[in-house]
């Protein structure tokens, strides 16, 4: 019996779309489901993400049952900076049947061909800023917080539908017992005797007030980098009104040369270890006093933002960063993941190496010409 696709169009199906991987994943000790009230607000048409994108929505139904989802979505603000012309896929979920999956990327497929791009790429959930990727090595840990999980077999149904690589993503993994090469710190000393650079934390009680500074850093650091969409202000609000509750101080550093920042970075705790035992919900008085006992226990984290200003590039500075988040995390934290990192990046990877940090995941995407 073939898959029966319908797009969402109603709050209901909205709600369902949400749930599917719930149901799917509901066995696997390593998918992790963000808080679904979460993901509602991100799905929802006033979230500022929507403004200079539009999408539809697609469940699928075998005998009587949801067995898989896909979003297609346009996104103006990527294509408008990068001068491309292309369409996105992305929370994409479903069961290991090939007839379902060829019948989502499909209605995916049609709908993008009917806005006129002439690519499909991702998965994309919804965005490079956002949960980003495929997850193609790397299946016997939990993922790291904003970091995707899917089943092997995911690349297999994408693959056999016509999609293939265009990029991958690299995380990385280190303990507090990983070592520095001689050569790295031997970099880092140098650096660190530059007239004028000095390292703090962020301000956590003004944040909001930080903001602007992460944001300006943050879009300039990764300019030209593959994918990268610059933050708008409004994107980068509300990227720190949802971290402030978690953020640590000894998780954050800006780095100023003569009193002026020039780079920062922002690490924090796994919550993936809470969001599991909610398990997408807080309505659950029991899971939320479990989740609570959780939080405080959490002994890693990751890294997930980190630019220096391309002026004050050559100079280590990246290095110190990598460094002080090293030396001064482990007093929070026993191990991290830093994620992710272009595949190309030469010189990122270099230094992400020789800090003592070992390859642990790998993530892909994909596209397909229309």
């Amino acid at each position: 019996m073939p898959a029966q696709i319908r797009q969402v169009t109603t709050d209901y199906e909205v709600s369902e779309f949400i749930d599917f991987p719930f149901s799917l994943y509901k066995n696997d000790p390593y998918w992790v489901g963000e808080l679904k009230a979460d993901t509602k607000r991100l799905l929802q048409a006033d979230n500022p993400f929507w403004t200079t994108a539009t999408r539809a929505l697609f469940l699928a139904e075998k005998k009587g049952q949801t067995v898989g989802r896909i979003m297609a979505l346009v996104n103006r603000a990527h294509n408008e900076y990068h001068h491309e012309n292309i369409g996105f896929f992305g929370f994409f979920d479903c069961a290991n049947d090939e007839d379902v999956a060829t019948a989502l990327l499909q209605a995916a497929q049609d709908w993008l061909r009917a806005q006129g791009v002439s690519a499909m790429r991702g998965p994309a959930n919804p965005s490079s800023n956002h949960v980003y990727g495929l997850l193609v090595d790397g299946f016997d840990s939990m993922p790291a917080i904003m970091m995707p999980y899917n089943r092997p077999y995911y690349a297999d149904l994408l693959e056999k539908f016509g999609l293939t690589k265009i990029k991958d993503l690299l995380a990385f993994h280190r303990t507090k017992d990983d070592k520095f090469s001689e050569r790295f710190l031997k970099i880092c000393a140098r650096c660190e005797r530059a007239q004028g650079i000095t390292l703090r934390q962020l301000n956590l009680q003004k944040i909001e007030e930080e903001a602007e500074m992460i944001r300006t850093i943050y879009n300039s650091a990764w300019a030209e980098n593959w994918g990268f969409v610059p933050l708008s202000k409004q994107e980068i609000m509300d990227i720190v009104r949802e971290l402030k509750p978690i953020l640590r101080p000894e998780g954050t550093c800006v780095i100023e040369e003569n009193g002026v920042p020039a780079g920062f970075y922002i690490c924090i705790p796994n919550m993936n270890h809470v969001l599991k035992v909610l398990k997408g919900s807080l309505k659950n008085p029991w899971r939320v006093l479990k989740a609570l006992w959780v939080w405080k226990r959490i002994k890693d984290a990751r890294l997930i933002m980190l630019g220096v200003l391309p002026e004050f590039r050559k100079r280590g500075l990246d290095l110190i960063l990598i460094k002080h988040i090293i030396t001064h995390g482990v007093a929070v934290w026993n191990e991290a993941e830093l994620s992710w990192v272009l595949e190309d990046n030469a010189s990122m990877l270099r230094g992400i190496e020789e800090c003592g940090c070992h390859l642990s995941k790998r993530y892909r995407i994909y596209q397909k010409n229309l």
